[in-house]
């Protein structure tokens, strides 16, 4: 399967992860949603951490109104990349 290297932006860190086509709008819009996030936090020391919450609260709620198991594992994959990134 191919790869493809796409950079983003979350919280003024630049980040590139190497994705699939099929997963490249998905990590853009990712990217957007959480940088969304982030900027609705005012304790900016600990607002990835708030922000992780706070996706992952919405994230469960939805999965309580819908039982679609693939955006759950779309989005556990997501959260293994920007994990695995973020240590670097």
């Amino acid at each position: 399967m191919s790869k493809e290297n796409v950079s983003i932006r979350i919280f003024g860190r630049d980040m590139t992860f190497s994705v699939s086509p099929k997963e490249k709008n998905n990590l853009i819009k990712s990217a957007e949603i959480l940088n969304n996030e982030l900027e609705n936090i005012s304790d900016k020391s600990n607002a990835l951490v708030i922000a992780g919450l706070n996706l992952a609260n919405k994230s469960l709620n939805q999965k309580e109104s819908s039982s679609n198991k693939n955006s759950d594992i779309n989005l556990s994959k997501l959260i293994e990349k920007i994990d695995k990134a973020l240590e670097k």
